[in-house]
C-alpha cells in the first residue's frame, strides 16, 4: 500500500521593532491576500462550475506516413502511451514507441478506422478511440450502439454494448469530457461477457441542458446516473458495477451516498475526483495561492450552486464504503491528486484493490494496457 504526504514549510516571525506599525501593516496586507483570495476563489469556482463550449484545437502536424508509422511535430506528439490522433474528419491510433529527431517526433500508426494524409493538423487524444460509435463497432467489432432513456431532465443519450452475463457495467465519464472516455475499456469488459453502458449526464452534447449551464461536479449529475441504473435493471440487469472517470468517480460516490449501494456489486475507480477539498486545495497551490484558498473556493461553490463538497469528500468518509473497488490512479497527475487515492486505499484496504501506476490523469491504461485489463479482469471475477 502507497501514501502521500506533502511537507509543510514553516517561514519565522519577522521581528516586531514598531508593533503599532507592523499591525496596521500586516492587516493590509492580509486584507489583501483576502481580497486577491476571494477573487481567487470565485474565479476558480467559475472554472469548476461553468459549461464552456470551447472549439478543438489541432497543436500537431503529419509530416509523413507510411503504412505502419507516421511522423508528428508539435506540442504533445510525444506523449507517452497509446493515443488517439483526431483531425476535423478522421480518427487514428499511435502506439508507444516514440522515435524522436529534432522536432519530428516518429511512432507506429494504426487506422482507427482512418489515417491522416501529411499536412492534416490533428491533436492527440488519450481516450484512444473515436467518439463516432459507427466508427467504434467497425474497428472493434462490438455490436456497439446508441440509445436512449428517460431521466430527469429529459431523454438522455448513451453508448450501449451487449453481453450475455445478468451483471452490467456502467461507465461514468469525467468533466468536459464524453462518452468515448470509456471506449477503450468496452472490448475487454465484453469479452467477459457484460453488458455496458457509457453514458451521457446533464450538459453533455445530446444530452438535456442544465438550467443554471453549471456542473453539478456530481451532486446533481448523480441523480442522471441513477436514471442509467434503473434503466439497466428494468433491461433485466441482476446488478451493476460503476466506472467512474475523473469527476465520474464524484457522480459514483455520491450515488452511493445518496442511492446507496443495494444494486452495486463494486466500483472501478480511475483517477477519481474522491475529495473536492484535495483537489481545490492541490490546484491552489499549483496556482501559487495560500492554502486556504482552496477552502474559499469550496464557499464559493456551495454559495453559488448549494453543492456541498465535504458531504462529497468520499476520503474523510472512507468508513461509509461498502463495496468492493478498484482503484486506479498515476502519480503524474496534474488534474486530481494521486495523495487522495493513497488515503482512500490506505483507509479500506479491506475493500479496495489499488492500482498504482505513473501514468497522467486517467491515462493508466494508455501506458499499461495489459496491466490495467487484467486487473479490470480480476477484479470482476473476484466479484461473482
Amino acid at each position: 500500500m502507497s501514501s502521500a504526504s506533502d511537507d509543510a514549510a514553516a517561514s519565522a516571525p519577522a521581528a516586531r521593532r514598531w508593533p503599532r506599525h507592523v499591525a496596521v501593516g500586516s492587516i493590509t496586507v492580509a486584507g489583501l491576500i483576502l481580497a486577491t483570495t476571494t477573487a481567487g476563489g470565485w474565479y476558480y469556482a467559475d472554472e469548476l462550475l461553468l459549461v464552456r463550449d470551447e472549439p478543438a484545437e489541432y497543436p500537431v502536424q503529419v509530416v509523413a506516413v507510411t503504412d505502419t508509422s507516421i511522423t508528428l511535430t508539435g506540442e504533445g506528439a510525444d506523449h507517452p502511451g497509446i493515443m488517439g490522433l483526431e483531425w476535423a474528419d478522421g480518427y487514428a491510433r499511435v502506439g508507444p514507441d516514440v522515435r524522436t529527431t529534432g522536432d519530428e517526433v516518429v511512432r507506429s500508426l494504426q487506422p482507427f478506422p482512418d489515417v491522416p494524409a501529411p499536412g492534416t493538423a490533428v491533436r492527440m487524444d488519450f481516450y484512444a478511440a473515436p467518439p463516432d460509435v459507427a466508427d467504434l463497432a467497425e474497428i472493434t467489432g462490438l455490436e456497439a450502439t446508441t440509445i436512449t432513456y428517460d431521466g430527469p431532465l429529459g431523454r438522455y443519450p448513451a453508448t450501449f454494448v451487449p453481453g450475455s452475463e445478468s451483471r452490467w457495467v456502467v461507465h461514468v465519464h469525467g468533466r468536459g469530457g464524453s462518452r468515448g472516455e470509456a471506449y477503450r475499456l468496452l472490448p475487454p469488459v465484453h469479452e467477459a461477457g457484460y453488458p455496458q453502458l457509457s453514458i451521457a449526464y446533464r450538459n453533455d452534447d445530446g444530452a438535456p441542458a442544465d438550467a443554471d449551464g453549471e456542473f453539478g461536479l456530481g451532486w446533481t449529475e448523480s441523480e442522471d446516473l441513477a436514471a442509467a441504473i434503473d434503466h439497466a435493471l428494468e433491461a433485466g440487469a441482476r446488478d451493476v458495477v460503476l466506472v467512474g472517470y475523473s469527476m465520474g468517480g464524484a457522480i459514483v460516490g455520491n450515488y452511493l451516498r445518496t442511492h446507496g449501494s443495494e444494486h452495486v456489486a463494486g466500483v472501478v475507480y480511475d483517477s477519481p475526483a474522491l475529495s473536492w477539498p484535495d483537489i481545490l486545495a492541490f490546484q491552489a497551490a499549483e496556482r501559487g495561492l495560500p492554502g486556504f484558498a482552496g477552502r474559499i473556493a469550496s464557499t464559493m461553490v456551495r454559495l453559488r450552486a448549494g453543492i456541498d463538497l465535504g458531504a462529497m469528500d468520499q476520503v474523510a468518509h472512507a468508513d461509509r464504503l461498502d463495496v468492493p473497488v478498484l482503484l486506479a490512479h498515476g502519480t503524474n497527475d496534474a488534474t486530481v491528486p494521486v495523495a487522495s487515492s493513497d488515503a482512500y486505499a490506505a483507509a479500506r484496504e479491506d475493500l479496495v484493490t489499488y492500482l498504482r501506476t505513473a501514468a497522467e490523469h486517467v491515462q493508466s491504461w494508455n501506458v499499461g494496457p495489459e496491466r490495467y485489463e487484467a486487473a479490470v479482469n480480476d477484479f470482476l471475477v473476484g466479484l461473482r
